[in-house]
């Protein structure tokens, strides 16, 4: 959501889904938002295959949030074909957001995994270098994050 002061002469702009981009939307008594166009927003959607009551199953996008909590159902979901307690890891030393909901229940960034994802498929040594305010390897840090 984007969070913009409002001038006088600009209304405040956030996410309204299925409202046209140009159309003031009256989301609380009194308030007129501008929606935000199509190309401000992440245009990432995850399928799901759902029972269509006859025994077979039709595929269904859906607008893929920013955060998940951290299961195993949700990262099979997700496509994400490491263990629970790696990605926990990868939080902990930093590689992809998350924040500790509760004391059992950890939440992550998906699109910051996506980014480590995509850095780590450029970079075939990626594992072996320091990154800068960093004195250990990825990899090192990788393995001291318990």
């Amino acid at each position: 959501m984007t969070t913009v002061k409002p001038s006088p002469s600009a209304p405040l702009r956030i996410h309204v889904v299925g409202a046209r981009s140009g159309t003031n939307v009256e989301i609380v008594p009194g308030r007129t938002y501008l929606p935000l166009g199509a190309q401000d927003i992440d245009t990432i959607a995850v399928t799901e295959l759902v029972p269509a009551g006859d025994g077979t199953f039709r595929p269904v996008a859906r607008i893929c949030p920013r955060w998940f909590t951290l299961t195993p159902a949700n990262l099979r979901r997700l496509g994400i074909a490491i263990s629970v307690r790696g990605l926990a890891r990868l939080i902990t030393a930093k590689f992809v957001t998350g924040l500790a909901v509760t004391p059992g229940v950890t939440q992550f960034d998906y699109f910051s995994y996506l980014a480590h994802e995509a850095a780590v498929a450029a970079d075939p040594e990626f594992w072996d270098q320091v990154q800068p305010g960093h004195r250990f390897t990825n990899r090192e840090r990788y393995r001291q994050a318990l």
